[in-house]
C-alpha cells in the first residue's frame, strides 16, 4: 500500500559524506604542506622535518632522492642533488639535454651560494598538461642555518623522453 523508500542514503547523508570528504581532503592537503620545526638540544639549532606525502589530489611533498619515473620524481631528484648532494653534475641527471636551465658551472655556482647545512622541503602541485609537457607549481622551502625559512615558488615543466621523465624548464612563479 505504501511505497517503500530506501532511507539509507538520504540527501542529508550524502551531504554529510561530502562534508566529511571535504574535511578529510582539506586535512590531507594541509598535512602535505605541513612542515614541522622542532627545537633541538642546543640553543638556536633546530631539526626540520618534511612530511613525505602524496595527497589524493596529486600534491607531492618531500625531500627525497627522487627518480625519473614521474614529474614529481624528477623534481624531487633535482632538488635533492641541489640541496643534499650539492652537485650540479647530479642535478643535471634530472634535466633534459635541451632544458632551459643555465650551464653546469652556473648551476654549481648557485648551489655553492646556498649555505652549507641548509635543509629543504619541496611541495609539487600539478597544474596542466600541454602537449607532451606537464607543468607543476613548485615551492621549495629552504631552511638556512640561523635564518627564517625562504620559500621561492617556481613553475617547472617536465617531459617524458623515452623511459625517463625529465625537467625541461624551471621558471620563477
Amino acid at each position: 500500500m505504501y511505497a517503500k523508500f530506501d532511507t539509507t542514503t538520504t540527501p542529508r547523508s550524502h551531504r554529510r559524506q561530502w562534508i566529511a570528504a571535504s574535511v578529510l581532503g582539506t586535512l590531507a592537503a594541509l598535512t602535505t604542506i605541513a612542515i614541522v620545526t622542532a627545537p633541538e638540544g642546543s640553543a638556536g639549532s633546530r631539526t626540520v622535518t618534511c612530511a613525505q606525502v602524496t595527497s589524493p589530489s596529486g600534491v607531492v611533498t618531500g625531500f627525497g632522492p627522487g627518480d625519473t619515473s614521474s614529474g614529481p620524481g624528477a623534481i624531487l631528484g633535482f632538488n635533492y642533488a641541489y640541496y643534499v648532494q650539492r652537485s650540479a653534475k647530479q642535478a643535471r641527471q634530472f634535466l633534459a639535454s635541451d632544458a632551459l636551465v643555465g650551464p653546469g658551472d652556473r648551476l654549481q655556482a648557485g648551489i655553492d651560494a646556498v649555505p652549507a647545512g641548509t635543509h629543504h622541503c619541496v611541495t609539487i602541485s600539478p597544474l596542466v598538461r600541454v602537449g607532451d609537457a606537464d607543468l607543476w607549481a613548485v615551492t621549495v622551502t629552504e631552511y638556512h642555518p640561523g635564518s627564517e625559512p625562504f620559500a621561492p615558488r617556481q613553475i617547472i615543466t617536465t617531459r617524458t623522453l623515452g623511459a625517463a621523465t625529465l625537467i625541461s624548464s624551471i621558471a620563477r612563479a
